[in-house]
């Protein structure tokens, strides 16, 4: 009997379970108008410049917008938020000026303070496009994306499209959460605004400055609850040969960084991730030992250049969502390579997702992300995670090959939507566990259609949790990928396709 995949995937994460006899179902998770009296964006303001060790400077009752000129076209994506900003102005609500200029970018972040306890609603506003994010409390690495446009609002015009507002979000009285929102302005004037709906029903619009306080770039002291290394806006820099261990922020933390090399150092024993990147571009992670955190590497929001090469990941913790030996969230652009890493988990040590995942990832057609040589070993227990997995929800010019994987999990390799996608020369084998199911699928997912995909020369031998071997699954929705008939499918390996001691870091 075939086992093949139920799937129900939505946001950067995914759940996949075996059914046995029935089908795969798949749940998707979800200009022109007249505009003049336009106006240069101001060249100069107040900046904020305040830098506190170890303990967070504020400012209650406002916040600040970081605007960054010449910045062309309508696409958030666009903004160039590497770079320093052309000038930073202080705010009175959560709302921009109207009509101040064309093609820039503008960030507002800080904290929002509710003051009840109970579901709020939020909703966002912008021309061209802009999108609303909010954290689970103070820490900006913890924020999802609540709300969004991708096209043109007029002021205030809250309903032109259901992304533009939030399902109701529970918070707690007199908490601080980290608020940020992404404005993306091209041709013709522009508009930037944010309300809520209070647990009353009462709609603050857009939302007050007694509401908000500022961020301010902070350098922590060392404790058990910071970031080891916490660095904003800085570049041509090396972090090496240090140990980093405990706490429950990550050990490294990068944002709106570049130009900065990660070498030989060790992290271990955190609650959270090793090495977080937002908003970084040419970064190299190379030669470090990882074990014991949530997550070795997770690169969020960033540039291309992003290079995870040589490094040795042990017992990764999760817990869900988190536990991949590296995660690439909308990682857009040349240069980026996951290569060469050893990873290991180990059942009643760990609990691992995706070992390798790539979410909304993009490479370019002359530079795709490469994903080439790793040895992975171990996953599971969790239903849902797998080895290497690839176009989740969308994301395009990636190129896996040579890699070789001993028991990862539900899954051995996967794409998942997408296009441009290419699995070759990988080796994938999987003995029967509670959890297993298949070595290597193609599906599309909540709506993303795969494409231009190429599968072949692969050798895969899996069994499923009820020890049928079941290498291989294509659904009757996606395209037959190139080569998929070249693939050695119930190939004659074992677990010894990789050497006993795999990791030799310690």
């Amino acid at each position: 009997m075939k086992i093949t995949p139920l799937i129900f995937r939505n946001f950067r994460y995914k759940f996949l379970v075996a059914a046995i006899g029935i089908g795969p179902l798949l749940i998707a998770c979800n200009k022109d108008d007249s505009k003049n009296n336009l106006q240069k964006i101001p060249t100069a303001s107040p900046a904020v410049n305040d830098v506190s060790v170890g303990v967070l400077s504020k400012i209650i009752g406002g916040i600040y917008r970081e605007v960054w000129n010449n910045n062309f076209g309508n696409d958030v994506a666009q903004i160039t938020l590497q770079s320093t900003p052309s000038t930073t102005i202080p705010l009175n609500s959560l709302e921009g000026p109207i009509n101040v200029g064309e093609n820039y970018g503008a960030r507002i972040r800080g904290y929002v303070i509710a003051p009840t306890t109970g579901d709020y609603t939020f909703w966002i506003a912008a021309d061209d496009a802009g999108e609303l994010w909010l954290s689970n409390d103070a820490e900006p690495v913890n924020k999802v994306k609540i709300a969004y446009t991708l096209s043109w609002n007029n002021t205030r015009e809250w309903t032109r499209f259901g992304s533009q507002k939030s399902k109701l979000i529970p918070l707690q009285a007199g908490q601080k959460y980290y608020i940020e929102v992404l404005h993306k302005q091209g041709a013709g004037g522009g508009n930037l605004s944010v309300q809520w709906m209070l647990p009353d029903g009462k709609i603050e619009s857009p939302i007050p400055g007694n509401r908000l306080e500022s961020y301010v770039e902070t350098i922590p002291q060392e404790s058990p609850s910071s970031p080891k290394i916490d660095l904003y806006g800085k570049h041509d820099i090396t972090i090496s040969g240090k140990s980093f261990s405990g706490g429950s922020a990550p050990l490294i933390k990068l944002s709106n960084c570049y130009n900065i090399r990660i070498v030989d150092n060790r992290l271990s024993n955190s609650s959270d991730v090793g090495i977080y990147l937002y908003n970084c571009k040419n970064i190299t992670i190379e030669n470090n030992y990882f074990t014991k955190v949530s997550t070795g590497v997770y690169a969020d929001h960033t540039e291309g250049g992003i290079v995870v090469n040589n490094n040795q990941f042990l017992n990764m913790q999760g817990p869900f969502p988190r536990g991949q030996f590296v995660q690439f969230n909308n990682v857009k652009g040349a240069g980026s390579s996951i290569s060469n890493n050893r990873g290991e988990n180990i059942i009643g040590q760990s609990y691992a997702e995706d070992a390798i995942s790539l979410y909304q990832s993009e490479g370019t057609s002359s530079s795709p992300i490469s994903i080439k040589g790793n040895l992975i070993r171990g996953g599971g227990p969790s239903a849902s995670g797998g080895g290497i997995m690839l176009g989740d929800n969308g994301g395009s010019y990636l190129y896996a090959s040579d890699n070789i994987l001993v028991d990862p999990g539900q899954f051995g390799m996967a794409i998942a939507g997408g296009h441009h996608i290419t699995i070759v020369n990988n080796s994938i084998y999987g003995k029967q566990q509670p959890f297993t199911n298949v070595g290597l699928y193609v599906n599309d997912i909540g709506g993303w259609k795969t494409s231009d995909c190429k599968v072949t020369n692969n050798k895969v031998r899996y069994y499923n949790k009820a020890n049928y071997m079941n290498p291989a699954w294509l659904s009757p929705n996606s395209a037959k990928p190139e080569g998929w008939d070249a693939n050695l499918w119930g190939a004659s390996i074992d677990a010894s396709i990789l050497p006993e001691v795999l990791i030799t870091k310690k």
